[in-house]
């Protein structure tokens, strides 16, 4: 039997103007979804065959943010990692597991993200010290596991398991995790890049449940062209890449 997930995809103002297109790549490439929720900044946009979600709903505002971290630039950036963490616990109805896709990331070729009943992740490279400093301030255990990042643009969240990490981390400071998200954010990286939540749901899963996940490594790259996605599939043999607003 096949494990059935849903699709969540943040969207912010910088990808309002791609994600029609993304969407396309998404119904075609991604193999046995049911559901794709839209958490959108504007609830008026509003895509065939996709749930679109206000992100008023949610536990936290923009405004928390800024309280917490003072008015800056990555204001929206932590807001919609805070999101994809939460989706579960707002959405009516979502599956316990769900995929969430960064709004500027394209899958150029069927993929599948379980197998014997396991969830598949990819690798990525990336390295920033700032993000293993943020998540060891959540809890003590929370430690970096190997050298593979799990930074690569999409993620299959668990429910139950980030219900585990949630309890862990409320348990120790006895403040909601969203709280403690922001609050242990270093006042010298809130500006630049202060924590992620690819890498802290990735790292917890190497650390507690090893044995309940695979790596299944993808081929793909950050592009500043979208205007030559079947090229790239064709001459690189990607399997998906992303094009990151400011490159555009």
């Amino acid at each position: 039997m096949d494990i059935l997930f849903d699709i969540v995809i943040p969207v912010g103002p910088n990808d309002s103007n791609v994600i029609n297109n993304m969407i396309e790549y998404t119904k075609k490439n991604i193999i046995g979804y049911r559901n794709i929720y839209l958490i959108s900044y504007d609830p008026t946009i509003v895509i065939n065959d996709c749930i679109t979600i206000n992100e008023d709903v949610f536990h936290f505002t923009k405004k928390n943010i800024i309280d917490t971290l003072g008015n800056n630039d990555r204001v929206g950036w932590y807001l919609q990692q805070l999101i994809k963490l939460y989706a579960s616990y707002v959405i009516n109805g979502i599956l316990n597991n769900y995929l969430v896709i960064d709004s500027d990331t394209y899958f150029l070729k069927p993929t599948s993200f379980f197998n014997n009943k396991l969830p598949l992740y990819n690798i990525g490279t990336e390295y920033h010290r700032p993000y293993f400093e943020h998540m060891n301030k959540l809890h003590s255990t929370l430690v970096k596991q190997n050298n593979n990042s799990g930074i690569c643009h999409h993620m299959m969240f668990q429910k139950h398991i980030l219900n585990e990490l949630f309890s862990l981390i409320e348990h120790l400071h006895k403040l909601p995790f969203w709280k403690v998200f922001l609050l242990s954010i270093s006042k010298k990286d809130i500006t630049g890049s202060g924590a992620s939540e690819y890498e802290l749901y990735f790292n917890y899963l190497h650390i507690y449940h090893q044995n309940k996940f695979s790596i299944r490594p993808l081929k793909w790259e950050n592009t500043n062209n979208l205007n030559n996605l079947n090229n790239l599939n064709n001459g690189n043999n990607l399997d998906y890449v992303s094009c990151h607003w400011y490159l555009r």
